[in-house]
């Protein structure tokens, strides 16, 4: 109850530059409590005085009722309105921003290492559960509560016999209710997890369509998904079935309570101690009371579930950065990079991917890495773009210590192509912008063309129709080609004009004629840039200024491709079989 009751003050916290529309909204809330009531008690002094057959007072308590019904109205639209222009879409949008600030501020290695489908889940339920908590307790709870409190006291001075018996009733409901919920509760978790796995299987599948189509594993998928959902569907009758029988039983007991409250208000009028009016006002009002403690129940039972994904959206968000990325904003890109006894491993990992490295990278010249698989080439390349740490060693751009200079100002000078280039929706112009600052994106604009020429993509304008940058690509450019889309990545890399052009096998899974136009383009913007390339193939490396061998995390050569096909024996294995 208490790590329930922390979530929920946690949540409360969070939307703090709400908590004047929220005080408003309760206060309409409590106000139209005690105007139901009062429209209730009208009612019955109508009645009343018509057994009296006293005119004067029934117009008087009729144009009462009449007037308040409208108080009533007017606040409900009230409510409403101060609901819909300051809760509704401002909370949504307030939480779906602070959590993309949130997921956006951790580093590149804790996005690398989560499943981002799950992550997505467990964050879009998380926002939906915090807004849900907080008005469960501000438009069901909190007006509820009131509306029992001002109803068992009207009650109480009517008849306390009849107060007293609704008073217990509701205790009773009160306790029965939360005894369930926390019996409940393990159950509603164990159900959403098992949703949640089943909701995983479904987004691998969506991600992965072509994929599937093409490995021809479409009833692999389905017999996975049928399975997995026949586990959940039997678990969700289960607990179903618990919850079914717990409503009919508190249904049954509130509708034998309700009668026998209202039957003894008939006996006390029978008896002469109350008016005729008061059994009006009982009838109405206990079965409101009774229907406030449904909502009572329903709030709560939908707690429990609100809670849980609550929680884990704490958890996800509450997570720091594994290292921190601010830093020097002023470097000397005219010097080299040199790597110094690093020594690097995963988190996940018990083996050093490197220890005691060292090499440079030559300022303005054309660096290419080679060597087999796992060999730490492309973990170099992470640790230049502070996608990871190192805890131990020296890499320094000319005296700067890399993990000093901020991370968003060293990638804004790196221009990165990977093997497979990842595209938004969306059209060529964007795909290609997208790497730009704001505040240097219609200069950047201007260069659209030649960067085009530059990078060969002018190549296939006789595809793209009179769209030409507009033309959208579709999800991961789906709609270009290989080779297309390593073009557009590859201006996305130059547009912002940076100081170090990074191509982590960009060439690697294009055909020969594909791979020739990347490469012209790759040779024409490298010039004059610190240039690194990592590669399989001897063709996209040949003509490297420096070219250093990698072999289980070792440097076991360095030189032009001259002078290690005379001297290395790893580099001409690795050209006897294509740098494959």
């Amino acid at each position: 109850m208490k790590n329930q009751l922390d979530i929920i003050k946690r949540a409360w916290r969070l939307l703090a530059s709400f908590h004047k529309w929220f005080y408003i909204h309760i206060g309409l809330a409590f106000l139209l409590s005690a105007l139901s009531i009062a429209i209730t008690y009208s009612g019955s002094k109508v009645l009343t005085y018509l057994t009296e057959n006293n005119v004067r007072l029934i117009v008087i308590s009729f144009i009462a009722m009449f007037a308040i019904e409208i108080i009533w109205n007017i606040v409900d639209y009230l409510k409403n309105k101060n609901e819909l222009k300051h809760l509704d879409q401002d909370i949504a949008q307030f939480l779906q921003e602070r959590s993309l600030e949130k997921i956006l501020s951790l580093t590149p290695e804790q996005h690398i290492e989560d499943h981002s489908a799950i992550k997505q889940q467990v964050i879009v339920r998380g926002e939906i559960a915090i807004e849900t908590v907080i008005k469960l307790f501000t438009s069901d709870f909190l007006p509820n509560i009131s509306y029992l409190i001002i109803a068992l006291a009207t009650l109480t001075w009517y008849s306390p016999i009849i107060g007293g018996a609704s008073f217990i009733v509701c205790v009773i409901l009160t306790v029965w209710v939360t005894l369930f919920t926390r019996y409940y509760r393990p159950f509603i978790q164990k159900n959403r997890d098992n949703w949640t796995e089943q909701g995983k299987i479904r987004t691998e599948a969506f991600t992965h369509l072509q994929l599937i189509k093409l490995l021809g594993r479409e009833s692999h998928f389905v017999k996975k998904y049928i399975d997995n959902r026949k586990s959940y569907a039997d678990y969700d009758r289960h607990i179903g079935s618990i919850n079914l029988r717990y409503r009919t039983q508190r249904g049954l007991f509130t509708s034998s309570s309700d009668n026998l409250i209202f039957f003894g208000a008939i006996l006390l009028v029978l008896s002469g101690l109350n008016s005729i009016g008061s059994i009006f006002l009982v009838w109405s009002v206990v079965g409101r009371v009774f229907w406030s403690i449904n909502g009572l129940t329903r709030a709560l039972r939908d707690l429990p579930l609100r809670i849980i994904e609550a929680e884990k959206y704490f958890e996800a968000i509450d997570l720091a950065p594994s290292f921190d990325e601010s830093g020097v904003k002023k470097v000397d890109w005219d010097k080299d990079i040199a790597f110094e006894n690093i020594s690097f491993k995963y988190q996940k990992s018990d083996r050093f991917v490197f220890e005691g490295l060292s090499f440079t990278i030559q300022t303005n010249k054309i660096t290419a890495f080679v060597g087999s698989s796992g060999s730490g080439k492309s973990t170099i390349i992470k640790l230049l773009m502070r996608a990871y740490d190192y805890p131990q060693g020296s890499i320094k751009i000319g005296a700067t210590e890399l993990n000093k200079i901020d991370a968003r100002y060293l990638r804004d000078h790196i221009g990165y192509v990977e093997q497979h280039v990842d595209l938004l929706d969306d059209t060529i112009r964007e795909n290609i912008l997208i790497s730009v600052p704001e505040k240097k994106r219609n200069s950047a604009e201007k260069r659209l063309e030649e960067v085009a020429r530059h990078t060969r993509i002018d190549q296939f304008y006789h595809r793209l129709g009179e769209e030409k940058f507009n033309t959208v690509v579709g999800e991961r450019g789906i709609k270009l080609s290989g080779g297309e889309r390593q073009r557009v990545g590859i201006a996305r890399a130059i547009i912002k004009d940076p100081e170090i052009l990074i191509f982590d096998e960009a060439t690697s899974s294009l055909d020969s004629e594909n791979e020739k136009y990347v490469m012209d383009a790759i040779n024409d913007v490298s010039q004059g840039k610190t240039t690194i390339i990592i590669a399989h193939r001897l063709s996209t490396v040949r003509n490297a200024d420096k070219i250093i061998v990698m072999d289980k995390g070792r440097v076991v050569g360095e030189g032009t491709h001259d002078e290690l096909m005379k001297n290395s024996p790893v580099y001409q294995n690795l050209v006897a079989h294509q740098l494959s």
